[in-house]
């Protein structure tokens, strides 16, 4: 019943919907109930006492099959929440790898397949009586029937436009049917209906705690961002030497550049001759076509150019090392070509390939909250949580194969 189109299309889930799901169901709560309505008293475990002692391990076996396919769903279901929490920066980066070249959804994630694995086996090391369990299981479809009923309404609302009649009939008849299923699971919530509450709670101050943080530090780096001006000041300094050499400063910023290079001026008082500032742009997309891969582009200053990497969701990256630099390197000599005159281009070309040749280095910020003692209570929280979150996730910045010497993290911080 895992309806994700990410997974599967329109008419794979209506056939197995209406001609395998649907008779399923009704047979299997129909023996149930006819059970029930003869052994009004014994409704433990009801599943498998009404089960034909002649069919029973067969029976047993194939609900194995199906609790195991059932469980696949679920992972499934779960890499693509928190994959698209990740793009949506409602959750810290994990590693998501993408199955399929063609469909954006299909994903895996190593990291939240662990978690998975932790929680069910101490779950089931913790409860241990499947009836609480059985319990916890109940709570949850009741609860995503009621959820799905309100906001199918809100979609009938809002995106096809439907008759305010017909929506009034749909919501009155299932909100009122699926309420009463809700009510009548509100006694098992202290018998094991309040794990996935509690999961739930966990998830959301993780993700609050998350989008907080990375809410208030885009916040100081549009506040304090470098434009060309302030870039051409610190540059005119006297006292700023333009050392040989080609840097990659890697930015988050499109529309200027990143606080930390003001910082990193400030106290290096030297720049390289050539200064590439770079950002990795991820698109919705399975591949960027490799003459859209690089966009480069000049800032008006000497020695000072602006680059973006595209990259699709089933790109891996492979711009590695000096793959990288010379893949840019060329897109700023036909940049040059293009954009200046005949006297400018020798000089540009030749300062490019003399920077190439006294080294490369690539660029970083690291960047921590100072959480001073006029912030209140709130904010000290958040943002500490913040912190754990931030030092034990995944880059931002992919590491592209850069040897561990062209390496170097500017540290940074911002006062909350």
């Amino acid at each position: 019943m895992f309806a994700d189109l990410g997974h599967f299309n329109r008419s794979s889930i209506r056939i197995a919907f209406l001609y395998t799901i649907y008779p399923s169901l009704v047979l299997t709560y129909a023996g149930q109930t006819a059970y029930l309505i003869r052994n009004p008293d014994d409704h433990f475990d009801g599943f498998y006492k009404f089960i034909p002692s002649a069919v029973y391990w067969p029976i047993f076996v194939i609900a194995t099959l199906a609790a195991i396919v059932a469980s696949q769903s679920l992972i499934s279901a779960t890499f693509s929440v928190i994959k698209q929490s990740v793009v949506l920066d409602y959750f810290p980066r994990v590693k998501v790898v993408h199955t399929s070249s063609i469909k954006e959804g299909e994903v895996y994630s190593p990291e939240v397949n662990y978690i998975l694995m932790i929680l069910c086996v101490a779950v089931i090391l913790v409860f241990g009586d499947g009836q609480d369990i059985g319990n916890a299981f109940g709570v949850v479809v009741s609860m995503v029937m009621l959820i799905t009923t309100i906001l199918l309404t809100l979609v009938m609302i809002i995106i096809w436009r439907t008759p305010p009649a017909l929506v009034a009939l749909y919501f009155a008849v299932f909100f009122v049917m699926e309420s009463v299923y809700v009510s009548a699971i509100f006694t098992k919530i202290t018998e094991g209906g309040w794990i996935p509450f509690a999961i739930s709670l966990i998830l959301a101050f993780i993700m609050f705690g998350w989008f907080y943080g990375r809410q208030r530090k885009l916040e100081y780096e549009l506040t304090h961002k470098i434009d060309s001006e302030r870039l051409r000041t610190l540059l005119i300094d006297p006292g700023l030497q333009r050392v040989p050499g080609l840097c990659f400063f890697y930015t988050n910023i499109q529309d200027g550049l990143t606080p930390i290079l003001g910082h990193y001026i400030k106290n290096m008082r030297s720049l390289h001759k050539v200064t590439v500032f770079t950002t990795l742009h991820y698109l919705l997309v399975p591949k960027v076509a490799p003459d859209e891969r690089i966009v480069v582009s000049k800032l008006g200053l000497t020695g000072v150019y602006r680059c973006v990497i595209r990259y699709g969701y089933a790109d891996k990256l492979s711009l590695e090392g000096d793959d990288l630099v010379n893949q840019v390197i060329q897109s700023l000599r036909a940049h040059v070509l293009h954009c200046s005159n005949s006297l400018e281009v020798d000089n540009e070309v030749s300062e490019l390939e003399e920077a190439k040749l006294a080294g490369v280095v690539h660029i970083r910020g690291k960047t921590r909250f100072y959480i001073g003692k006029e912030c209140g209570w709130f904010d000290r929280t958040m943002l500490a949580f913040y912190e754990v979150l931030h030092s034990n996730c995944r880059s931002a910045l992919p590491a592209m194969g850069v040897p561990l010497p062209q390496r170097i993290e500017v540290g940074m911080l911002y006062e909350a």
